[in-house]
Order: structure tokens, then C-alpha cells, then sequence
């Protein structure tokens, strides 16, 4: 639609992962460096944890794409609340090994065959499992079985978890020790700062083409930031909707009132619902080698986000107002109108 209105050659802001669209935050290229460096050590845990929407997905598809010409093996569970009884099956299928009728100890020991047999062939075993913060205690303690797997004094499977928040309090609160010391490496993925989020818009509207069509004021830069937090995933919501809307209106300039009339459709759309669907995050200095649990005020953070974006939004509407009455006065009036924003704008920022 906005695509060929704009003579984009794709669409920038699409919510399917891309490994070709990644941008390198600093944030990321820390991931990645800790990724390829679990990834050399070849055993034990690498954790990778973040908010929803923060690249997970897509830090792993660009670290697949700088293995592309090693010899590596790679199987790939997507969690959905597997428990112990289910692991090990879920591994056996995404090794390609029938699994149907096998009972536990038999699924171990084709498990183990299977990866002797890659080991002799110099092949590196790895386990990727996506949205493991929805794996039970139990299996988080099956797959540390099987990372104990060695033959000759090599590891033969190597695992990388990849989940929300959750799963730092998951491996922390539940007194898993020996998976702790499993874990060579592990990395918080954070949302991005309003600079970086000003440089990842750029970055994924070059990446089509975009030639200053449409053309984007400042403001909506900082207006996308707050509004998103920095999480990539909303940013590409926001920014997609914000073309698809001047597309529809036929615009090739957007402004602040543009930003402010796609906030509200997008807040009258999501009425009612949650800050977040994750459970409060658990800080990023925690040391997943001490069982520590997390102090409850934390839950109130997602609270605070979501008061902010509302008076974001409040913000938004009356600046709009005002400009309207600011545009429609006579001139000896815009020195008072100008003031009121200016009142409106300060009081905002200090009740945040």
C-alpha cells in the first residue's frame, strides 16, 4: 500500500523478524559479541534475556547468519510450557530422531548416539530454545543433563536460552545451582536510547530507499520514542501505522499532529489492555550465579510506563489543540497562546 505511495522498494517497519534489517544498537552488537563467544567455548549455557520486542528473535537469525560457513548442527525448540516430561522428545524431534514410543532413558542414549555420531564428523551440536522463560523448573534440569553429555573430554551439545525477563527469576528463584555454573555467558537485551531509536528509524527507512518522502519532522522522532520506550517491535508498530496513515490522507510531510492522531487510534484500539504481558523484569546486574530473588516493588515499573505514555498522549492531544487556536488567533494573541503550551508542556514533564 504505503510502499508504492511512498516508491518504497519494501515495507521498513514489518513486525516479522529480518535478520537483513537488524540494527546494530549497542545493546545488540554486546549480545552478539557474547553469543559468538559462548558459541567458540562449545559447552555449556549462553542467556540471552530481554523485554517483548527487543530483538531476541532476530540477534539469533543474524548469529545463524555468521555461522552460515561452519560446520554446525542446529536444532531449534520453541517453547510453548514444555515440562520435563516433554523436553526430551521436543529435542529428539528437532534432531530429526523418531521419538513416538520411546521412553525416557531410550530418548537419552539415541540423544547421546546422535551426537557422538556429529561429534565424529566434527560437527558442533547446538541447541537453540526460544521463549524458554515458559519452561518448567524440570526441563530447564533436563537440558542440563544433556549438556552434560561428553565423549573424550568434549562437550557434545552446546544450548542457547532465549527468553523474557522471567527467565532470569525462573533459574534464580527455583535454586538451580548446577545450571548456574553451567552458564558461560549471559546478556540482557534493553530497549534502545531516544538516540539509537532516531538512528533505527533512519536505518530501516534507508534500507528501502526512502528519499525524504515523506518527509519527517524532528519531533516525531522524540514523539515515537516516548511513545515506545525504545522496544524495536513497538517502533515498528507506531512508524507503520504512522505511513499507512499519511498514505491514506495523502500526505508527503508528517508532523506532530500526525504522530498524536495515530497514538490515539492505536490507544483507543488497545483500551483496557496491560503495560506488558511479561512478569516485572528482573534487573540486568543480577548475577545468575547467586539465588537472590527480586524485591516486589519492581512490579511497579510497568505501572509507570504505562502512566507515562498516557500523559505522552494527553500531551500530544493538546499541543494539537493548541496549535489549532494558536493558528486561528489573531497575531496579538500568539505571544499568550505560545505561553500556555509552553505551561502545558513543563507541568507534563515534572508529573512524570
Amino acid at each position: 500500500m504505503y510502499q508504492a505511495f511512498y516508491k518504497l522498494r519494501g515495507k521498513p517497519f514489518q513486525l516479522t523478524p529480518d535478520a537483513g534489517m537488524l540494527f546494530p544498537s549497542k545493546g545488540h552488537r554486546r549480545a552478539m559479541a557474547y553469543l559468538l563467544y559462548g558459541f567458540e567455548q562449545g559447552e555449556g549455557f549462553v542467556v540471552i534475556t530481554g523485554a517483548v520486542g527487543t530483538g531476541k528473535t532476530l540477534l539469533i537469525q543474524k548469529l545463524f547468519e555468521e555461522l552460515a560457513q561452519r560446520n554446525l548442527a542446529v536444532a531449534s525448540i520453541a517453547s510453548a510450557n514444555l515440562d520435563g516430561d516433554d523436553i526430551l522428545p521436543a529435542v529428539a524431534a528437532a534432531l530429526a530422531l523418531p521419538f513416538e514410543g520411546r521412553g525416557k532413558e531410550a530418548l537419552l542414549q539415541d540423544v547421546k548416539r546422535h551426537l557422538i555420531s556429529l561429534h565424529a564428523r566434527q560437527t558442533h551440536a547446538l541447541l537453540v530454545v526460544d521463549e524458554a522463560q515458559t519452561l518448567t523448573p524440570a526441563a530447564l534440569e533436563m537440558l542440563r543433563i544433556l549438556s552434560n553429555f561428553e565423549f573424550r573430554g568434549r562437550a557434545l551439545l552446546q544450548v542457547f536460552l532465549v527468553g523474557q525477563t522471567e527467565l532470569r527469576r525462573i533459574i534464580v528463584s527455583n535454586h538451580m545451582e548446577q545450571l548456574r555454573q553451567r552458564i558461560i555467558a549471559s546478556h540482557r537485551l534493553d530497549p534502545m536510547s531516544e538516540e539509537e531509536s532516531r538512528a533505527y528509524i533512519l536505518h530501516r527507512l534507508h534500507a528501502v530507499g526512502w528519499n525524504d518522502d515523506p518527509e519527517l519532522a524532528p519531533d516525531i522522532f522524540t514523539g515515537v520514542y516516548l511513545a515506545s520506550g525504545g522496544i524495536p517491535r513497538k517502533i515498528n508498530l507506531v512508524m507503520d501505522r504512522l505511513l499507512l496513515h499519511g498514505y491514506l490522507e495523502e500526505l508527503h510531510s508528517l508532523d506532530q499532529t500526525e504522530l498524536a492522531i495515530v497514538l490515539d487510534e492505536i490507544h483507543e484500539e488497545m483500551a483496557g489492555a496491560p503495560a506488558t504481558l511479561e512478569a516485572p523484569a528482573v534487573p540486568g546486574d543480577l548475577d545468575l550465579t547467586r539465588a537472590v530473588v527480586p524485591s516486589d516493588p519492581e512490579s511497579a515499573l510497568a505501572a509507570l510506563d504505562l502512566e507515562r505514555n498516557r500523559i505522552m498522549l494527553q500531551l500530544l492531544r493538546e499541543e494539537v489543540r493548541r496549535r489549532e487556536v494558536l493558528l486561528a488567533a489573531p497575531p496579538q494573541a500568539s505571544i499568550a497562546h505560545e505561553a500556555v503550551i509552553a505551561d502545558t508542556l513543563r507541568s507534563g514533564q515534572e508529573n512524570q
